[in-house]
């Protein structure tokens, strides 16, 4: 069966990911998480057919963290609505708990990554490629970044707090 250029696209993404991004990003502290990021209905498109993925049958969905409740996620599958789609992949952060009460000044700044039991909190940025440098930099911010604005308005605390209640409930 022959792969499409979409597939095509998406391979190369990742190839770039996986042998220059994720490592330089691994020295920096990020490391695979044992959550993945769910598919969701915006990785669909609704044709005559019924909803169609947009992501291939090459898609991986590994996330990845740093000692934080924000996750790491390369959306490969997404960034084909540029002219020069073989460069760009978008970069999702994620809040990975179901339904989160997100503070009202971080609305905006995280949209909602919709899936079948509920939602969780993202935000996505693109990153060119061509410059695997400045991608592990701008990832790297841009973590930093978000998860200050989170311990800001005392988010981390309380998913802190939600995880160690759930600990809890499990030895009780």
């Amino acid at each position: 069966m022959p792969i499409s250029l979409k597939e095509r696209i998406e391979m190369l993404r990742q190839g770039i990911l996986h042998r220059y991004v994720i490592p330089a990003l691994e020295e920096r502290g990020f490391m695979v998480s044992n959550w993945k990021r769910p598919q969701s209905f915006e990785d669909m498109v609704l044709r005559d057919e019924g909803w169609i993925p947009l992501y291939t049958q090459f898609t991986t969905w590994e996330t990845y963290s740093r000692d934080s409740p924000l996750y790491v996620y390369f959306n490969t599958f997404y960034g084909d609505v540029y002219e020069k789609a073989y460069r760009i992949c978008f970069v999702e952060f994620i809040i990975n708990v179901l339904n989160f009460p997100l503070k009202k000044n971080l609305v905006g700044t995280f949209t909602r990554l919709n899936v079948k039991d509920g939602y969780y909190w993202k935000t996505r940025i693109p990153i060119d490629l061509s410059f695997p440098d400045a991608c592990v930099n701008e990832i790297d911010g841009k973590y930093d970044e978000l998860t200050l604005l989170m311990s800001n308005e005392g988010v981390i605390e309380e998913l802190m707090n939600l995880d160690n209640s759930k600990v809890w409930r499990k030895v009780i």
